[in-house]
């Protein structure tokens, strides 16, 4: 769901750009290395397995992510891998976490995010949380904005998350 704005192509040189047609991920964050699911997502089959609830959306100024939360339900009899999310809303969608390293909150890709069989996986402030950068929509609180998970299996679901003020702590 990469969507190479003219802005961004003409900040790059035109080494960078040649490179970035080979691996567009390598570099484009510095620090973070980002796969591209865009074709697992477009052979994905919507699953009945995981269900998503009080799916929200803190939203903050658009040079600002903007963070999301939701709760997974895995009413399978076996434990599901979450991979990766997309969102028509924005370019770039990341699934990170909150640890503490030294005493201080740090954000990291989140490397394992498994929803046990007939369990839950919860995304909440302080812990794991989907990054929304580059805004391609103009959201507004009280909006609906819709995102795609991407499982193992080649699955998939879609939630319609609610889009919170920045200062909102939960779902309502």
């Amino acid at each position: 769901m990469r969507i190479f704005t003219l802005s961004a192509a003409l900040s790059l040189s035109a080494f960078s750009l040649t490179a970035a047609a080979h691996d567009h991920h390598h570099g484009h964050h510095g620090h973070h290395d980002v796969t591209d699911y865009s074709a697992q997502f477009a052979e994905a089959k919507t699953t009945t397995q995981v269900r998503a609830e009080q799916c929200w959306v803190r939203l903050l100024p658009e040079h600002v992510p903007s963070a999301g939360y939701f709760v997974l339900h895995n009413d399978g009899d076996q434990a599901m891998n979450l991979l990766a999310a997309i969102s028509p809303s924005y370019d770039d969608v990341m699934l990170h976490e909150t640890i503490e390293q030294d005493g201080m909150a740090k954000m990291v890709m989140a490397e394992k995010m498994e929803i046990p069989a007939k369990g839950t996986l919860e995304f909440k402030p302080g812990g794991l949380h989907a990054m929304f950068e580059k805004p391609v929509a103009k959201l507004q609180v009280g909006d609906r904005m819709q995102v795609e998970l991407l499982f193992d299996h080649a699955q998939k679901i879609s939630m319609d998350c609610k889009v919170n003020p920045a200062n909102a702590r939960q779902f309502e």
